[in-house]
């Protein structure tokens, strides 16, 4: 492979038909936007990036929530 070439959706999926490489990339684009929007909400709050409690930035123990984030109340929302 060149060194300098960009990957593509259809080289991670090889297999995958248009219609559906269609749905992947759009897919990837709108997780990369939310990415996008998490940090810029945590830079406008004067927030830093969390940084992983361990290397393999799995969460281990009972602790799955964000500190002071809304979404972890256990109230019904509608």
């Amino acid at each position: 492979m060149e060194k300098d070439r960009t990957i593509t959706i259809r080289d991670l999926y090889p297999e995958m038909s248009p219609e559906e490489l269609a749905v992947a990339e759009a897919n990837l684009r709108r997780y990369s936007a939310i990415i996008v929007r998490i940090y810029e909400r945590l830079k406008a709050e004067g927030k830093t990036w969390p940084a992983p409690a361990s290397p393999d930035l799995t969460l281990s123990g009972d602790d799955f929530t964000i500190p002071d984030e809304r979404s972890n109340s256990l109230k019904k929302r509608n």
